[in-house]
């Protein structure tokens, strides 16, 4: 299920957002990229594949994020494709940790070959790629349930950054909003 959804991102962020065709060109290689590297990986299924499949995806979600804030930034207006990626931009953040937290985990297996895990899961179930999803949103939005709980130095560090970065980006992203709004009507 995590490669479809993977997928669809890719192909979503690429084609479905109001980009300019350089810019969607730009993202075409990567995209294809991490298609590949995901779907090799489901039936290859070795962890150096999926750490390169995780990298890739982390790199390519960070283009889409970074330009999509670029769009919002640039744009004299506040219109429906203005908020939605603004909204695109915040779950991409989500995202963006989700997949940092399982790159910790797969390198510090793979690199260290530490077998304790970065972040402690409540219960012994094998940890899935939605229970660092979950836990990367629980911080974004500083709910902290508790239920999932970062366990070595690099995740507790990480975890700090994904909270910080919800805020800001939520802060910044409607100054920048509001800004444009209050332009606009002031011209009008």
């Amino acid at each position: 299920m995590r490669d479809i959804i993977f997928t669809a991102i890719i192909l979503s962020g690429t084609y479905s957002l109001d980009f300019a065709k350089k810019t969607r060109n730009i993202l075409i290689i990567p995209g294809i990229l991490t298609i590949l590297l995901t779907w090799t990986d489901y039936f290859f299924a070795k962890d150096i594949l999926r750490l390169a499949s995780f990298l890739s995806f982390f790199s390519f979600n960070m283009f889409i994020t970074v330009f999509m804030v670029r769009h919002i930034a640039r744009s004299k207006q506040v219109t429906l494709t203005i908020i939605i990626n603004s909204i695109n931009g915040y779950l991409l953040i989500g995202v963006l940790g989700a997949l940092l937290l399982a790159i910790t985990e797969i390198a510090q297996k793979f690199f260290f070959h530490i077998d304790t895990g970065a972040i402690n899961f409540s219960g012994n179930a094998a940890a899935g790629f939605h229970d660092y999803l979950y836990f990367s949103f629980v911080t974004l939005t500083t709910l902290g349930y508790g239920d999932i709980t970062p366990v070595s130095a690099f995740a507790k560090s990480l975890t700090i950054v994904i909270a910080i970065s919800g805020q800001l980006y939520l802060t910044i992203l409607i100054a920048m909003l509001v800004g444009k709004y209050l332009s606009r009507t002031q011209t009008d």
